[in-house]
């Protein structure tokens, strides 16, 4: 009798929510039905009424522990959010059966935008929590329903609504990377390449980060593979607004994209951006796109292994930095670190594979300001460089751009780059070396 209106009801239920606790493409996120009648649509949580099932059970099974806040990196950097009391103020909100908005109610705005959606907290959960879900669909109801959310994450949205991508560019500068290259730009009708190497907003439009798909696509001709890219009908993926709430122009773009690579014949893409690895190898399938999604670092080493590309391994001391989206959503662990040992010296940092230590780009951060706190990037580059490495290596586009500045914010002295310009740069040393 005592148990159910006690702190220890967890006792009762968190072996119940470790069960139903999700198996499966853990980085996929439930699509909301906008079929249904306007009057049904669920959109995002307002109140604690509009908590799933999953939801209330999680927030009744919190034994309050504390691993989730130990391992966040937003907690760790003097933010608001605390992934244990976040679940705890909804907890509140539900035992008391109150009707009020949960935001700012049970938390903040702040605590609500604070979150890199790196996972961190759910993987530690030892009764199955899933963090993420509750901040994007308080995420969902701010951002669809409220129009509240951080001015310069507006830009972004109004950026990929209006220019199908988050840097606001035009589509038909889409393919100006590969100026040079002579990539294959894969046209309507056009028979479908072996592979199509989907290439990414970052790349496409960051000086920086199109630095990594331009040593890829050389690696790919190289290697003799036959590919192309769609150059301007490639869209967002919409990553980026799903993960800030706005699901609305997450579908509109995951269905334009389908469209395309279903019409396009596609049956196997490469992409060097874990975002885009982990949203069309995910969640594609919910709007009818099943494709075989190959991270590059794992399509390349796969080519070394065959022999195809022939790495020497040169004098740099590598550090490589795994991407939450790629080791702890999608468990891409052994393929990056085969490329950074036949690229140089690898050595690891303390935070690494699944219990990495985000850079802090995810959950559409890359598009905010972090007012709050210390930097999440220049955390994760103070740490890259007590490993005595000269050489931050990342597999990710959005870590390139972040730990890149925090490189120069924090004055270290490290190079930070993409695993395929390591290997690209190892293969031609082995090239230029005289053959017997």
């Amino acid at each position: 009798v005592y148990l159910p209106y006690s702190k220890h009801l967890h006792i009762l239920v968190a072996a119940i929510n470790v069960f139903f606790t999700r198996t499966g493409r853990r980085g996929r996120l439930e699509p909301i039905d906008f079929e249904q009648p306007e009057a049904d649509v669920r959109f995002g949580a307002a109140t604690a009424s509009d908590l799933t099932w999953k939801q209330l059970l999680d927030t009744m099974s919190c034994t309050e522990c504390g691993r989730c806040q130990d391992v966040c990196p937003a907690y760790n950097t003097g933010k608001e959010l605390s992934p244990k009391l976040l679940i705890m103020a909804l907890r509140d909100q539900v035992r008391a059966q109150s009707t009020a908005a949960l935001v700012p109610n049970a938390v903040t705005d702040n605590v609500v935008w604070d979150c890199v959606t790196c996972g961190a907290c759910v993987q530690e959960c030892p009764v199955g929590i899933e963090h993420i879900d509750h901040i994007v669909d308080l995420r969902r109801n701010l951002v669809m329903v409220e129009s509240r959310f951080p001015e310069e994450a507006g830009t972004m949205l109004r950026d990929v609504d209006r220019a199908s991508n988050p840097w606001g560019k035009a589509q038909a500068d889409r393919a100006a990377w590969a100026d040079g290259l002579d990539v294959r730009v894969l046209q309507p009708g056009e028979p479908p390449p072996d592979v199509l190497f989907w290439v990414g907003c970052a790349p496409a439009f960051d000086e920086r980060a199109k630095q990594g798909a331009r040593s890829t696509a050389k690696l790919l001709k190289q290697a003799g593979v036959d590919f192309a890219i769609l150059g301007p009908r490639e869209a967002c993926t919409g990553d980026p607004a799903r993960r800030m709430g706005d699901e609305y122009t997450y579908q509109r773009l995951a269905r334009q994209n389908v469209e395309t690579l279903n019409e396009s014949k596609v049956t196997k893409i490469v992409t060097t951006c874990p975002h885009c690895f982990n949203t069309i190898g995910n969640e594609y399938a919910d709007f009818g796109g099943g494709y075989e999604v190959v991270h590059h670092t794992e399509f390349l080493a796969e080519l070394v292994r065959e022999g195809k590309l022939q790495p020497e391994a040169g004098s740099r001391k590598i550090t490589y930095h795994d991407s939450c989206y790629l080791a702890r959503h999608n468990d891409v662990l052994s393929a990056p670190r085969e490329l950074a040992s036949a690229s140089g010296q690898a050595v690891e940092m303390p935070r690494h594979g699944r219990r990495t230590f985000c850079c802090g780009a995810g959950g559409a951060r890359m598009w905010m300001e972090e007012r709050r706190g210390r930097p999440i990037n220049e955390e994760r580059v103070r740490e890259a460089a007590e490993t005595g490495a000269d050489t931050l290596a990342v597999a990710c586009p959005f870590c390139t751009v972040m730990l890149d500045d925090g490189v120069r914010n924090t004055g270290t002295k490290m190079e930070v780059i993409d695993l395929a310009s390591l290997l690209h740069e190892a293969v031609e040393r082995r090239s230029a070396k005289p053959q017997p």
